[in-house]
């Protein structure tokens, strides 16, 4: 009976994590094709503005992350207790958070570009085009943003496939424009910037077009009088904003490691994007999983079944657990061979090669973490993700500032893999104490 009931939740949490894998990693493919097209231009420059305005533009977005994490949360708990009224409130406020935001970060343009240049630490070169990137993707803004509500919702109706094919033909629209950009016209990374933002909103009409299709019985339930209830919006914007500071937490802590990679010299910081393309490819395979996570979570809470609540969360940290073993191991083999089909500059390789070790040891240090993400998410657990991250944040920067002097550009990496591994232990302990209070009042507050 346990092994089949086993089973049954193996197969559940696969059918949602499967399609969230497949279109996960497109998502930093699309980033690798973007750096190695970097690596073939004419300086290691090239690569480094690239890893530094992109995480700048990355950062702006992900701190409205909240926007895919809360309509995902609330709307899979929606969907366990079957409010369908519920469920299309959330997708409506979403958008309408989505569009201001958006607008924002566009009129706030000039001063996202001043923030990208000054990370370049002087570096002249990576600084110029940086800016160049900066100033093109974020008229993206709006469309990525709206991406994260449609996603968000897509994953809380247990639906993962349709943002899989989605994500799929708009990166790969991306990767053809890439190549035409920057092979073709000869545009540079502006060329790069350029691909994105037209695949975005190529993906967001793509999202808008099957909703309105495949879910028409359950929008029509809509109203728009409840969007001027503002009873509702006291919860959405606390859980928004446990989640945006944690968000912004790590984003600086992703920017600050560019930042000081780049202080320290164009060779180093091309060197540590290249590994933290690999801890990225991880950390969207690991995340397909923490989808999987976010919805069965929600829609367990939601319909207050503690019994598979608890199944799936077991059977969850056992797939990952062993998807982990697997990438360290391939990491830790076949570090250079990965490291030269991310770049042709020898030096470059070389450099990143004598740290690969730290960059393989992050996927067992850090998969808890993404799946406890995941689960809290669904749970609206947002409070419990603030202070965990909160405290690895702090970690983050006492080790790096305690170390950097004796262990150099290792300080950095040791400070990465205790950052992420705090997480993973406070979450552990959160859930340890929590549990019993999700299941019984359906929310994770």
């Amino acid at each position: 009976m346990k092994t089949t009931l086993r089973r049954e939740m193996d197969g559940r949490i696969l059918r949602l994590a499967v399609p969230n894998i497949i279109s996960n990693i497109t998502v930093p493919l699309l980033t690798i094709v973007d750096v190695a097209l970097a690596g073939h231009m004419e300086s290691a420059g090239s690569i480094g503005a690239v890893a530094v305005a992109a995480g700048v533009v990355n950062y702006a977005f992900w701190l409205f992350a909240f926007l895919r994490m809360g309509t995902t949360g609330f709307t899979a708990q929606a969907f366990g207790r079957s409010d369908v009224r519920a469920i299309t409130r959330y997708l409506a406020r979403g958008v309408l958070l989505a569009l201001g935001a958006g607008l924002l970060l566009i009129v706030a343009a000039p001063l996202v570009e001043r923030f990208g240049h000054l990370l370049a630490s002087g570096q002249e070169t990576i600084g110029r085009e940086a800016r160049e990137y900066i100033r093109i993707a974020l008229w993206g803004a709006p469309a990525a943003l709206l991406i994260y509500v449609f996603n968000g919702w897509y994953v809380g109706m247990q639906n993962t496939r349709i943002p899989m094919w989605v994500a799929i033909l708009s990166n790969l629209i991306n990767i053809v424009l890439s190549f035409y950009f920057v092979k073709g016209l000869d545009m540079g990374v502006v060329g790069l910037a350029t691909g994105t933002v037209v695949a975005q909103y190529i993906g967001l009409a793509l999202l808008v077009g099957v909703a309105m299709f495949r879910y028409r019985r359950v929008l029509r339930f809509f109203r728009l009088g409840s969007l001027s209830d503002t009873s509702g919006y006291g919860v959405y914007l606390r859980t928004g904003g446990d989640l945006f500071v944690r968000t912004a937490m790590l984003g600086a802590v992703t920017l600050f490691f560019t930042s000081a990679s780049s202080a320290i010299g164009e060779t180093t910081v091309a060197a540590n994007a290249l590994l933290m393309q690999l801890f990225t490819l991880f950390s969207y395979f690991m995340d397909g999983f923490a989808y999987a996570g976010e919805a069965l979570t929600g829609r367990y809470v939601g319909a207050r079944r503690a019994d598979d609540l608890r199944l799936m969360i077991r059977r969850l940290f056992f797939i990952g657990t062993i998807v982990s073993l697997v990438v360290t191991i391939l990491y830790l083999l076949f570090p250079v061979a990965l490291l030269s089909l991310l770049s042709d500059k020898q030096a470059v390789v070389s450099h990143a090669s004598r740290y690969a070790v730290w960059a393989g040891i992050v996927p067992l240090v850090s998969f808890a973490a993404f799946l406890w993400d995941g689960v809290f998410v669904g749970a609206t657990a947002s409070a419990a993700m603030r202070t965990a991250m909160t405290a690895a944040f702090v970690v983050f920067f006492a080790v790096y500032y305690a170390f950097r002097l004796p262990m150099g550009e290792a300080a950095l990496w040791l400070a990465f893999n205790l950052y992420l591994l705090t997480r993973s232990l406070m979450q552990t302990l959160w859930y340890r104490r929590r549990f019993y209070s999700w299941a019984a009042t359906g929310a994770g507050h």
